[in-house]
């Protein structure tokens, strides 16, 4: 806590994230003064500073949201090295003290429930490219040749295709009958027998490290499954995104391009898109407008 007025720390202390020390948070700043006259300022760094930002907007507090990285180079310039969260705490009020903030407000439940969802979704396709690299690395050490036989290695008939025969030694002693039903079927009839007889025949003569074949018929059962599980998921919540783009006073048609993951994504970070007077200040948001860097 920094007093502006008499320009001294008055206490640092910690509390955890629950109700009780939140409310013992609270009682704390109400003996600081009156509600108007007392403004707080939260590190963006993570579920932390987001559960105490609403719970004191909530009661009606000014609340700040202050960049990480500019307050890491105050408490540089503060000729402060060591980094806890004491020091931290103190650097922060200092900071609040002598800058300029906008406070933040509550937002509209609508775009709050969107902003969460297309982020979700980000990081869940980031979890699937992850799976899937992990996928072809794994292939190419157990079955290169599958590659030559599929078109896509993350295909849902290949991610089923590995989850029921997870190698080339499974491939080789399945039969051809089994494997042309599974082939047929996840592909919705583009492939069929020959295809099946192919990669059997392929799994026969590998190339394959076939004394590591126990281990990466595990991996390639796992990695599999997992990316069918993530391709779900992504589905739930795709479907939910689009729910709620429905609900929003903007229609796809609105744009001149782009999907509804897109657009959703895009609006769920700027809300109303009327606050940006220009273009260029509505690109400067994303951080899309070129910088100029020179030298004398």
């Amino acid at each position: 806590m920094y007093d502006v007025v008499e320009d001294r720390y008055t206490k640092v202390f910690p509390f955890t994230v629950d109700r009780p020390d939140f409310e013992r948070f609270l009682l704390f700043l109400q003996h600081q003064g009156p509600i108007e006259e007392v403004m707080v300022g939260v590190e963006a760094s993570g579920p932390y500073a987001l559960t105490i930002g609403h719970f004191l907007l909530e009661h009606s507090y000014t609340v700040v949201e202050l960049n990480p990285f500019q307050a890491s180079q105050f408490r540089k310039a503060q000729g402060k090295k060591a980094k806890t969260d004491r020091v931290d705490a103190r650097s922060l009020a200092a900071f609040l003290a002598v800058g300029s903030y906008k406070p933040l407000t509550l937002g509209d439940p609508l775009y709050e429930n969107l902003r969460e969802l297309t982020r979700f979704r980000v990081d869940l396709v980031k979890d699937r490219t992850c799976q899937v690299n992990r996928l072809k690395e794994t292939l190419a050490i157990a079955f290169p040749e599958l590659g030559a036989h599929m078109a896509s290695l993350e295909s849902p008939t290949v991610l089923t295709l590995l989850t029921n025969y997870p190698g080339p030694q499974a491939l080789a002693e399945a039969s051809a009958q089994a494997m042309s039903t599974c082939i047929i079927k996840d592909s919705h009839g583009r492939l069929g027998s020959a295809q099946a007889q192919a990669i059997v025949s392929a799994a026969g003569t590998t190339i394959g490290l076939l004394q590591r074949q126990q281990a990466l018929a595990i991996k390639l059962e796992v990695l599999a499954s997992g990316i069918i599980s993530i391709n779900i998921q992504l589905q739930r919540v795709e479907a939910a995104i689009e729910d709620l783009f429905r609900h929003l006073r903007y229609d796809k048609s609105d744009f001149p391009v782009g999907g509804i993951q897109s657009l959703a994504c895009i609006l769920a970070e700027i809300e109303d898109v009327d606050r940006f007077p220009t273009l260029k200040q509505f690109l400067s948001h994303f951080g899309w407008c070129p910088q100029t860097f020179q030298t004398g």
